[in-house]
């Protein structure tokens, strides 16, 4: 029974993998005069290259710096500061038209900014990817029931299915969040074949004053972490003041994805603008990191 159920796992993350892989498919190196991308991405080219942008120009720089997955969020808000509903819009507008096979992510705030259902807005067609946070409701027992009531609000209200990726904060004493042992259980314990169900988890910092993902959780931890969630078939993310000279052994954690924003900057900062340059030179850093 072991055996199968290992067997299981590694065939769920495998058709996850080739799902996201035709997600990303012609989007391997970026055309200057185009936001479409030509050769195939493979499982072997991973972590993909996640830039999250505020807005169209942000996202037009973000895909002709080589992103393999746009991520929408705006910094002002917060750590997953959700981009207004009409921006939201004129972004997938604008990247659909040019390419309908890029990902598209949406952070939507925290579990906490939802409390009333009814204001949970309607996201516009040609959303791939929906994140939202847990900060604030780390001690309320029923915060796994919360989570997923909000989940079926907003692919109600969009009259579509997302696919959710849940967020753990290494610094979820900070942000009075769970654990990020307890959101990956809560991802495990949820069927993938069940509406709703995380195909993965992004590990993040709530707050943005500087330090690093390392500086908030230990390696060995997220290699725990990264090893149950690829078993049990789900993507790894990981994100939070990664630059170029925080890539060190990044290989060992066989992340999916590598979420950026300050490195995307043209001043190096989160609340700065994305600019193609800082976008290309960090692929270039995570190329060779691969290699490492």
């Amino acid at each position: 029974m072991e055996v199968l159920q290992a067997l299981l796992f590694v065939e769920l993350r495998r058709l996850w993998l080739s799902h996201t892989i035709c997600l990303v498919k012609q989007l391997s190196k970026a055309k200057q005069d185009t936001m479409t991308k030509d050769a195939p991405v493979a499982a072997g080219d991973t972590p993909w290259l996640l830039v999250s942008v505020r807005d169209v120009k942000e996202a037009e720089a973000a895909l002709a710096g080589g992103c393999d997955i746009l991520d929408l969020k705006d910094p002002k808000n917060g750590p997953l500061g959700m981009v207004s509903v009409a921006n939201i819009g004129k972004v997938v507008a604008a990247v659909r038209k040019k390419s309908k096979t890029i990902p598209i992510s949406v952070a939507v705030g925290e579990l906490s900014d939802w409390e009333n259902l009814k204001k949970v807005p309607k996201l516009p067609a040609g959303v791939t990817y929906v994140k939202v946070g847990t900060a604030k409701v780390g001690k309320d027992a029923n915060w796994p029931d919360r989570w997923k009531d909000v989940r079926k609000e907003f692919e109600a209200n969009a009259k579509s299915k997302f696919f959710w990726v849940a967020v753990a904060y290494a610094d979820w004493r900070a942000a009075g969040a769970p654990s990020p042992t307890a959101i990956v259980d809560a991802v495990l314990e949820e069927s993938l074949t069940k509406t709703g169900g995380c195909v993965g988890v992004l590990f993040d910092t709530w707050a943005k004053q500087g330090r690093s993902l390392w500086e908030w959780i230990s390696r060995a931890d997220l290699k725990r972490h990264a090893d149950a969630l690829h078993q049990g078939g789900r993507l790894v993310a990981l994100a939070g003041g990664l630059a170029c000279d925080k890539l060190n052994d990044l290989h060992s954690l066989e992340p999916d994805i590598v979420g950026i924003r300050s490195a995307a900057c043209k001043d190096g900062t989160r609340n700065g603008v994305v600019v193609k340059e800082a976008v290309s030179a960090f692929r270039t850093c995570l190329k060779a990191a691969r290699k490492k």
